[in-house]
């Protein structure tokens, strides 16, 4: 059984009496430890189908089942529950608190889901650790690169253990050697840890280190291909 399962998927969006059409009909499966990227043109549904897999949407039309639950019908603090708990983000500005320094701003979500504050510090440390930050645990946001900052970004995705990771353009601010860092470590966690990710980009060299692509156009699936 997939991990995610996506079936017959429609989203529209209304702005005033225009109707637009993000998604027509999409159907879409990943596996359990897969990981999986997302190609195409801007406005071909991408970002679209990334935040309905990841709760932040609701579905026009259609199912989205995650681990066996029908995510499209859950309430919004159903939704919440299962995002904190079974969903990491990584999204392409980093979005980290400048008043916060690293570490703090990867134990956030484990204050969200009532850690101890003795874990806190600890399990952010191990992750920040992982992905090789761990002489900058006590820096500001300022104080990093942009590839440290995406790390950094990574980490605070990972720092609950969520079985899935989704990352919507994560490199697009980055330049070429520091998006390929991001994508190894993301790369590197699919493989050590088992993590799904699917990962949103424009750039095929690096779409192309996922196990399978995935183009969309005017809101379809026109082509999949195992790399």
């Amino acid at each position: 059984m997939n991990i995610i399962e996506m079936k017959d998927v429609h989203k529209t969006y209304r702005m005033g009496e225009l109707r637009v059409n993000a998604l027509n009909g999409v159907d879409f499966g990943v596996k359990k430890g897969e990981f999986v990227s997302i190609m195409g043109p801007s406005g071909s549904g991408k970002s679209t189908m990334l935040h309905l897999m990841g709760l932040l949407d609701s579905v026009t039309k259609g199912t989205i089942e995650i681990k066996g639950r029908d995510v499209s019908r859950m309430s919004e603090d159903m939704k919440t529950d299962f995002r904190l708990k079974e969903l990491g983000f990584v999204f392409q500005f980093y979005s980290l608190l400048p008043e916060l320094t690293a570490i703090e701003n990867v134990f956030i979500p484990q204050m969200l889901i009532g850690k101890k504050n003795h874990e806190l510090r600890k399990n952010a440390s191990g992750v920040l650790e992982m992905l090789g930050l761990e002489n900058r645990t006590e820096n500001y946001p300022h104080q990093l690169s942009g590839g440290e900052q995406q790390r950094v970004g990574i980490a605070r995705a990972i720092v609950n253990s969520p079985d899935i990771l989704l990352a919507d353009e994560p490199t697009a601010a980055l330049d070429s050697k520091s998006a390929l860092n991001v994508f190894k470590s993301i790369r590197d966690l699919n493989e050590k840890l088992g993590h799904t990710v699917i990962i949103i980009t424009h750039e095929e060299s690096l779409g192309a280190t996922a196990d399978r692509g995935v183009w969309l156009k005017d809101g379809q699936i026109v082509k999949e291909k195992n790399f």
